[in-house]
């Protein structure tokens, strides 16, 4: 039967699915209402797409855009109107303020329907504008817009694009989409140049915006010798068994007497929206490499090189002196920052304990994703990552549930690999309907919960009359248990040597590992990462 044979929804939905397959998506994922979105599903399965059935919108999303960024391509997802779409909401802001490319479509109250339902009736576009890069409707005439809607959420830094579906109007007018500069500015290299060449300790903080550009990154590097830290959502930029590879980097406190100790920062794709709330006070100059200006006052380059990253990359590389770094201070200085987040733990379970278990464990090729919560501040600079992408976690939204459902996305994304979420007892709480998704997919999955009953990192945070504990602690919860009873075999460990006998002996497949954790260390890792 004809697209045109089908109806309107199912032409508007094949002209959006065609959009999506020439750009390369091969896999959508949603929670489908009635109506329109399940038009969708269907020109999807017709064009070759797969169907990931997820258990909540803001998971789906996540998934979404996770895929979109581990394979290159606009991720999509798809949601009924009303409470679906009005779920996703902090599912599109996490691909906007992380910088994943996202294609988020909802259903909606159609034109003709509007004057008289005012069932699950909103303002969709409203409702998402502030947390997409574009929110519209599409209608019969929808090509360009869907194709337009594509490029947007591509374009770096990338994001979420909303459409609400109506095949019942005409579509808004496509937006223009953003350019790339083909080059930096003349001037601007030139007197980039003159800044290395009279430096002799540069150091390279790298950030999200370099990804398109990794193999020039690790090659500018690798040639001129300079320390590089990367940001939490740059990991795996550089790999960590580079003798470069001096750690990780937030404006926080911990890398801080490296990069004093520096005379030109190098900041190369070095987003704001990933560095801590938190005033820059380096004195030393800064080179800028962007693919686009940067708006934001965080930190205010001395020059900026506005393009294509690698290009800038390869203006700079002759310029560049370094002749003052020591061969082994980079991986020095890393090692002893990683000594420094371990305190005394005797008898306890320390979240560090863990964090090294699996580290051994898993093998280079692993991709971990890591949950906002205290255990992250431990988590991402002890992870060993070798591979681009490595490790993944929502650090622009910082939104806690992010780590299951990106380790979903990358198992899908990533066959034959092993994936590990690290997650605490409060994010897995917001998201613990997936675990299902986990064992329906069977995955290649380990999830690994620090259990303390508590929001550890706000706890740190309370101070005198901020609600004492009914602020911040749980009643104690049994998730081997929770995961048995949706499929998922699991397991509880209260000692390093638990852990590691689970871990010899698991072979594949998805499983669960409630980690009974000692807390106490918390405190000491958030004074010396951040002050």
């Amino acid at each position: 039967m004809s697209a045109a044979a089908d109806g309107p929804e199912r032409e508007l939905a094949a002209t959006i699915v065609g959009a999506l397959a020439a750009a390369g998506t091969d896999t959508m994922f949603g929670v489908p209402g009635g109506g329109a979105n399940l038009e969708l599903v269907g020109a999807a399965e017709e064009a070759g797409l797969r169907f990931v059935l997820a258990h909540g919108e803001t998971s789906s999303c996540i998934m979404a855009g996770t895929y979109g960024v581990l394979r290159d391509q606009p991720g999509v997802a798809t949601m009924t109107r009303g409470p679906g779409a009005a779920s996703s909401v902090n599912g599109a802001l996490q691909a906007t303020l992380d910088r994943a490319p996202l294609v988020l479509v909802t259903d909606t109250v159609t034109a003709d329907q509007a004057a008289w339902v005012p069932h699950q009736r909103v303002d969709q576009r409203a409702l998402f504008a502030p947390a997409t890069k574009l929110s519209a409707t599409i209608g019969a005439d929808g090509d360009a817009l869907a194709r337009a809607a594509v490029a947007v959420a591509l374009a770096q830094p990338a994001g979420a694009v909303h459409l609400d579906f109506d095949p019942g109007v005409r579509s808004d007018a496509p937006p223009p989409v953003p350019m790339l500069a083909a080059a930096a500015d003349p001037a601007a290299i030139e007197r980039a140049q003159q800044l290395l060449a009279s430096a002799h300790r540069p150091v390279v903080l790298a950030g999200t915006e370099a990804w398109p550009w990794v193999a020039e990154v690790r090659g500018f590097v690798e040639a001129t010798g300079c320390p590089v830290m990367t940001t939490y959502q740059a990991r795996g930029m550089v790999s960590d068994r580079s003798p470069h590879a001096a750690g990780v980097f937030t404006n926080g406190t911990i890398e801080r007497p490296l990069i004093d100790s520096a005379d030109l920062i190098l900041a190369v794709g070095l987003d704001p929206v990933e560095l801590i709330p938190k005033p820059w006070t380096y004195t030393a100059p800064v080179v800028s490499l962007l693919p686009w200006h940067m708006d934001e006052p965080y930190y205010l380059p001395t020059v900026e090189l506005v393009g294509p990253v690698g290009a800038s990359l390869a203006e700079l590389r002759p310029a560049v002196v370094a002749d003052g770094w020591d061969a082994d201070e980079a991986a020095r200085f890393r090692r002893d920052a990683l000594t420094s987040l371990r305190v005394p733990s005797g008898d306890r379970f320390d979240p560090a304990d863990v964090i090294e278990a699996i580290d051994d464990w898993a093998p280079d090729d692993a991709t971990v994703t890591v949950d906002a919560g205290a255990h992250m501040l431990v988590a991402v600079p002890m992870v060993t990552v070798t591979e681009p992408h490595g490790l993944l976690i929502s650090n622009g939204l910082a939104t806690m549930g992010y780590s299951i459902p990106a380790a979903i996305a990358a198992s899908l994304a990533r066959p034959g690999r092993r994936t590990v979420a690290f997650t605490g007892d409060g994010g897995l709480g917001m998201i613990l309907s997936e675990l299902e998704t986990i064992v329906r997919l069977d995955l290649d999955l380990t999830v690994v919960v620090f259990n303390d009953a508590a929001l550890s990192l706000i706890e740190i945070k309370q101070g005198e009359r901020h609600g004492g504990q009914p602020a911040v602690r749980y009643r104690g919860t049994d998730f081997a248990t929770v995961a048995e009873g949706m499929g998922l075999p699991a397991t509880v460990v209260t000692t390093r040597a638990d852990l590691e006998r689970v871990l010899a002996a698991h072979e594949r497949g998805p499983v669960l590992i409630d980690a009974r954790v000692d807390p106490s260390s918390y405190r000491h890792v958030i004074t010396v990462t951040r002050g």
